[in-house]
């Protein structure tokens, strides 16, 4: 393909079309019309009356933002891209409304890569009632594997006080999804046929399916009341994770290593690799903090995800992981394994 923007005539083909096929909306409105729709609709908004004591505290609507990056030869990291930002608002407890796309990719892929994008997250954003608000592609001299970058909007509510001021010492914490899974997709994505070098078609069409249970925000906001906090496990994998958790919450910890879910393909391609799952991005799963346990798996469960306890939130500040007889303590973040395989796979 050619250096710079994709041509209109290319853009036509292998993004307007195969989105209207969807019924997706794109190019109906720029990504700064469609923000300043969303103010307008903030400053219409009427506040409910106040108690007294409200009427200290100033209650509105804000807009807010979150951008995430994913790269890769296979063009399904476009849905990874949309996943991780609209998990990152959903960890604010916000529903993402609308998401723009800014695709970079390497002057020897084909328009075909370009549709195969397209269709992969046409089919995300009509599953999560996502709005695209714009899409953006370009070749580029600078890169060597396509680089998608989506940029999630939604709305809050805004106070004079934080929402989150309580402590959250002796209340569960959750684990909503399974450790280590994008990682272990996309490098199925990226080495479907050296896998299979190791893996029978079964094993890995069965792991192909996997993708079915990333959590997405619909799901993990149905509980948003019933928790106390939200976060999903992004670079350095769910023991990253926990580390950002403890520290943003000024809390320490004692869970259960073992409890953590992991997927079986999840262990058998990470051991072909000889990479740590426990170490791998995972978007699509999430860390939640709650005094009401049973009701958020319940809840969860109807909504057909998995979700397990870890330990609990302690007022201290060791963070403490228990392993059958050997406890030990939960060291910095580490480098992200899926960073490390593709150094030694690029």
């Amino acid at each position: 393909m050619r250096l710079g923007k994709i041509t209109q005539a290319a853009w036509n083909r292998s993004v307007r079309k195969p989105l209207k096929k969807k019924q997706c909306t794109v190019g109906k409105m720029a990504w700064e019309q469609k923000c300043a729709e969303l103010e307008q609709q903030i400053q219409r908004t009427e506040q409910s009356q106040k108690t007294e004591q409200d009427q200290k505290i100033e209650t509105g609507r804000m807009t807010v933002w979150s951008t995430a990056s994913a790269g890769g030869k296979n063009a399904n990291v476009g849905a990874y891209a949309v996943i991780k930002a609209a998990g990152e608002l959903a960890s604010q407890k916000v529903m993402a409304e609308g998401v723009s796309i800014h695709a970079i990719l390497p002057e020897q892929m084909q328009e075909e890569d370009v549709k195969h994008l397209t269709d992969t997250v046409g089919e995300l954003c009509k599953k999560m009632n996502l709005e695209i608000c714009q899409i953006q592609v370009e070749t580029s001299s600078f890169v060597t594997q396509m680089v998608v970058t989506a940029t999630a909007v939604g709305e809050k509510k805004s106070t004079a006080i934080r929402e989150q001021e309580m402590t959250v010492a002796g209340e569960e914490l959750l684990l909503c999804g399974y450790a280590g899974l994008e990682g272990t997709l996309r490098i199925l994505d990226e080495s479907e046929e050296e896998l299979g070098t190791r893996f029978v078609p079964v094993f890995l069409e069965k792991a192909k399916l996997l993708r079915e249970k990333l959590v997405l925000p619909d799901q993990i906001l149905s509980v948003k009341e019933q928790v106390s906090d939200i976060r999903q496990i992004g670079s350095g994998g769910i023991l990253a994770a926990l580390w950002e958790l403890g520290e943003e919450l000024q809390t320490g910890f004692d869970i259960d290593f073992s409890k953590i879910a992991l997927k079986q393909e999840t262990v058998e391609i990470c051991e072909f690799y000889q990479l740590n799952p426990y170490l791998m991005t995972s978007a699509g799963s999430f860390l939640l903090v709650t005094g009401q346990s049973e009701e958020v798996i319940a809840c969860l469960a109807e909504q057909g995800v998995s979700a397990v306890r870890l330990g609990c939130m302690k007022d201290q500040n060791a963070r403490v992981i228990k392993n059958g007889e050997e406890t030990r303590y939960l060291d910095r973040p580490a480098a992200d394994e899926l960073a490390r395989w593709w150094k030694e796979h690029a």
